[in-house]
């Protein structure tokens, strides 16, 4: 059996512990099934429970209010795999990580019809587009594998690799750099973000940050932001504490880092940071949805929804926040302001938003 990463599944583990329980063998599809030519609305990613091969991607028409909880399957008629960890949109093509099935699944999005999977990967986590030919995987447990892939964008294959010395996060592209959290995966040791050049496909910078981060954003001004978990001790479960959490922002320009440090950590999740549509504006997970402008000097204590949630991220076309509820699987979203506009079901275990308009 293959090992999950211990920062990622403990904070979850009583939310698995409680679905497995209730979670049944056969598979809902969506009544009315899909009819449109073209996805245009919200991608949620959803996880799935751990060892059931049930994440999948959730849609919701931004035009007609559907939600199609399963749309993977109800297109194809079989499951996407275990742990569906990301995804992102490169022209007319879809790409969705699995992390447990060690594979990057490639859909048409005008149908989400299954195009091809793309193996090669061992612990692939996040994927980003790094320029007009290349798409990015980052891989690695912290133990072994440690890599950034490249996929072609023109063969669907895999054309070369970055060796890292530790577990690679969250990827970003941020002007024309792709930034990469360095985790230490299992180990939870990582502390740095580095800084990639697609021309070169190198480390071209390293910045030190808060011990774990997990998540990255780019504001306004190109400048990185990275949501750090902190190392955690699980002496005391299902009590656990953090040391040296916190949310790094670097600015790239002065080549400096200047880091809030969090002393409580809640947040269960691994995509916790998003700037708003403006870049103006950054928001975060914890305890609860908090906002801060990208000027800041310390982290606020007004929280804008006050509910812990498993993920977040920012409509480019509304501004609206977009919370992922993993318990009750469920996207919420919520204006600047912190009013409830709506909210829709989702598959098990929602993580993060991609948008299409």
């Amino acid at each position: 059996m293959k090992k999950i990463r211990l920062k990622t599944l403990f904070p979850a583990f009583a939310l698995i512990t409680v679905l497995l329980l209730v979670s049944s063998c056969e598979k809902t599809v969506d009544d009315p099934p899909i009819t449109i030519n073209n996805l245009k609305g919200m991608f949620v990613v959803c996880e799935g429970v751990f060892g059931q091969a049930n994440g999948d991607i959730s849609f919701y028409d931004s035009k007609t209010g559907q939600t199609t909880k399963n749309l993977f399957y109800s297109v194809n008629g079989m499951e996407l795999g275990d742990v569906v960890q990301s995804f992102v949109i490169a022209d007319t093509l879809g790409f969705i990580v699995v992390n447990n099935s060690q594979k990057v699944t490639v859909v048409n999005m005008k149908d989400f019809k299954l195009v091809k999977t793309i193996d090669g990967f061992s612990y692939p986590r996040s994927i980003v587009r790094a320029d007009e030919n290349t798409l990015y995987v980052s891989n690695g447990n912290g133990s072994s594998d440690n890599f950034i892939y490249k996929i072609n964008l023109s063969t669907l294959e895999i054309s070369g690799s970055l060796a890292l010395s530790t577990g690679p996060e969250k990827l970003i592209a941020a002007g024309s750099k792709v930034y990469a959290a360095i985790s230490g995966g299992w180990n939870n040791d990582g502390n740095t973000v580095i800084q990639i050049d697609p021309v070169t496909f190198s480390v071209t910078g390293t910045y030190t940050v808060a011990s774990v981060p997990v998540d990255l954003v780019s504001d306004k001004d190109n400048n990185v932001w990275a949501y750090c978990k902190g190392i955690a001790d699980y002496t005391n479960w299902p009590e656990v504490s953090y040391t040296d959490a916190g949310i790094s922002r670097i600015n790239i320009s002065a080549n400096t880092v200047s880091s809030f440090p969090v002393s409580t950590m809640s947040a269960p999740g691994i995509n916790n940071i998003a700037a708003g549509k403006d870049g103006s504006t950054i928001y975060f997970l914890n305890d609860a949805l908090y906002s801060m402008p990208v000027t800041a000097t310390e982290l606020p204590d007004t929280k804008v929804a006050d509910q812990e949630f498993y993920g977040l991220n920012v409509d480019p076309e509304s501004g609206n926040i977009v919370c992922l509820d993993a318990v009750n699987s469920k996207a919420v979203v919520y204006n600047t302001a912190g009013v409830k506009q709506l909210e829709f079901e989702t598959a098990k275990f929602p993580c993060s938003v991609v948008f299409s308009y």
